[in-house]
């Protein structure tokens, strides 16, 4: 009884904490801040190469905004229409074109203000320069060396480095500048047609490259794919070869280079000295081996013992805790000894038991949460569906269309025992689009110009299971919302594809599309527009529906251009759904 207090965590800490660790804490504790400075290299070099990637990161950023703008040039029709015009064009028309080239070329200005000027040349008409600057003051540039250059880099992006002079104006700026270049070709034939040079300060680059040093002699440099400098914190050096070769991590004399490759084929090189590097370290690493050898050889023997009694219950404890939390819920602790470690075992084995059970009863009710919201969403659906279908049938009727009401009322029968879950909730994808055939026979019936559904859809796919009643809202709303107001003959395609792991239906009409500041909102509940009707309310439903079943990396997009098309996409998984409500709170 006399040696109970032993048992105690709190005891065993204290004495094993004091004998083993008081003499070196003692030494080591006076030693510490000295012996950090033997990784003072390692860190240092890991700092500069993380500096140095930051760096390269936002060069590239930069970088690939300008090569964006140069791809908005590339990509406008506008800019190809004016440099492929016949010489006899409409003078009228021309300038019209000629206004709206230079607004783009002001607009991409706008978005990136560090561009000073850009220049549109034509090939063709040697004397023809389209450029967002009004007086247009450009000399002859037909026979410059950059001009050459990018001419024969055949549409590749082609950058200049750092100049003083402006390379379209051939005057001094007052501040850096640099260039970059691309030839335009013709959609057509391929060959070159133009010439765009975007002219750039380089005052935001230098600011930012200039703050970067490494101690108090290192510094950082981009050279080009010729190894030029195109920066150095010496302005005279813009041009110049470097001496270095960029290839990767060296030693190269008595500095240390880290270079990064960016993606125009430039490099962003880093040059810390070592001396800087490994000043302190010699004597420090010497001195402190001896303290460490000293502190070693005393800690082994009382760091097995302390290993042995609290380190490994403590370390098994841990690892146990580590599976338990991925959500292995099986794990025991075997240590249930008498001390605070073994009682913290049994506590441990109790509550995993207790999550164990209240998982799997909340499991449970999660999963039956999310069958009684699917069930609410097809009730929804289901009586929208029949609403605009009665009402169709009822234009009919007071038209006095006897046979079409007949014909539609027995379409509808069909259509209703489709819609049925008598067979489940899934059905196949071939069943779903026989119904909307269906369904389009009704739609016939009321409205007098054609509306021609085609489908593409492999007989392998038409067997993948889907939620019933799936596409058929989203064919109401093309008819209803997209056709039936252009009060033409239309057309719905509805395209089938698949990936690995997932099925794409795309529902396209040529109807008369949705306004853009629409499209971020006809996928969101909108009680308002919901109170006011039954319109809409099946996009929303069917979105809610897919992520009910497929979770919410799945559901439906919108896309529409206003007065053209409206297009549809409803991603949901090749795996029947089912699965994922009752797995979903797992």
């Amino acid at each position: 009884m006399r040696f109970r207090y032993l048992h105690s965590i709190v005891v065993q800490l204290f004495l094993l904490c004091f004998i083993g660790m008081t003499v070196p804490v003692i030494v080591m504790g006076i030693l510490s801040a000295n012996k950090s400075s033997s990784i003072v290299e390692e860190q240092v070099s890991k700092v500069a190469s993380l500096t140095i990637t930051q760096v390269s990161d936002k060069l590239n950023l930069f970088f690939k905004k300008l090569d964006d703008s140069s791809m908005m040039v590339l990509n406008s029709k506008l800019v190809q229409e004016i440099l492929e015009q016949p010489m006899e064009t409409d003078p009228y028309q021309n300038n019209l074109r000629i206004k709206e080239a230079k607004e783009l070329l002001t607009s991409i200005m706008i978005n990136s203000p560090e561009l000073i000027d850009i220049y549109i040349f034509d090939v063709k008409r040697n004397n023809s320069v389209l450029s967002s600057d009004t007086l247009m003051s450009t000399p002859d540039q037909w026979d410059s060396d950059w001009y050459k250059t990018i001419r024969n880099a055949n549409g590749s992006t082609v950058w200049f480095g750092l100049s003083k002079d402006s390379y379209l104006k051939k005057t001094e700026m007052g501040f850096p500048v640099f260039g970059l270049g691309r030839a335009i070709r013709s959609w057509e034939t391929g060959e070159i047609i133009g010439v765009m040079f975007f002219e750039v300060m380089g005052d935001v680059l230098i600011d930012e490259l200039d703050r970067v040093q490494f101690g108090d002699t290192g510094y950082i440099y981009v050279s080009n794919g010729e190894n030029r400098y195109f920066y150095h914190p010496d302005p005279d050096q813009y041009g110049k070869m470097s001496d270095i070769t960029p290839s990767h991590q060296t030693i190269q004399g008595s500095t240390l280079v880290l270079p990064e490759l960016l993606d125009n084929g430039w490099h962003v090189v880093g040059v810390v000295p070592l001396e800087e590097l490994s000043a302190d370290s010699a004597s420090i690493r010497k001195f402190t081996m001896w303290v460490a050898l000293c502190s070693i050889l005393f800690a082994i023997g009382m760091g097995y013992f302390v290993a042995h009694k609290i380190g490994n219950p403590l370390v098994n404890l841990s690892r146990l805790m580590r599976k338990g939390e991925n959500g292995d819920l099986t794990v025991r602790s075997r240590n249930v000894g008498r001390n605070e470690i073994g009682q913290l075992g049994r506590s441990f084995n109790k509550m995993i038991q207790q999550i164990d059970l209240l998982i799997g009863r909340i499991a449970k009710e999660e999963a039956e949460k999310k069958k009684a919201e699917i069930r609410a969403l097809r009730y929804q659906i289901n009586p929208h569906f029949l609403y605009n279908t009665l009402n169709s049938i009822r234009w009919m009727a007071k038209l006095n269309r006897t046979n079409d009401v007949d014909n539609a009322v027995t379409t509808l029968v069909h259509l209703l025992e489709g819609s049925l879950e008598r067979k489940g909730v899934f059905v196949k994808l071939g069943e779903e689009l026989e119904l909307l055939e269906k369904y389009m026979i009704i739609q016939e019936y009321r409205y007098d110009n054609k509306i021609d559904l085609r489908i593409e859809c492999s007989n392998e796919l038409k067997e993948v299971l889907i939620p019933r009643m799936l596409l058929q809202p989203i064919v109401e709303n093309a008819i209803f919302h997209g056709i039936a107001p252009k009060d033409q003959d239309g057309s719905i395609e509805i395209q089938v594809d698949d990936t690995e792991h997932d099925l794409i239906v795309r529902i396209t009409d040529d109807g008369v599309g949705i306004e853009e500041e629409r499209l971020s909102q006809l996928l969101f509940n909108d009680r308002e527009r919901h109170n006011k009707g039954m319109t809409n309310i099946g996009l929303h439903h069917v979105h809610q529906t897919v992520q009910l079943y497929y979770g919410h990396s799945y559901g439906v997009s919108v896309t529409s251009c206003k007065g053209q098309w409206t297009q549809v996409m409803i991603t949901i998984s090749k795996s029947e759904g089912d699965k994922h409500v009752q797995s979903a709170v797992g």
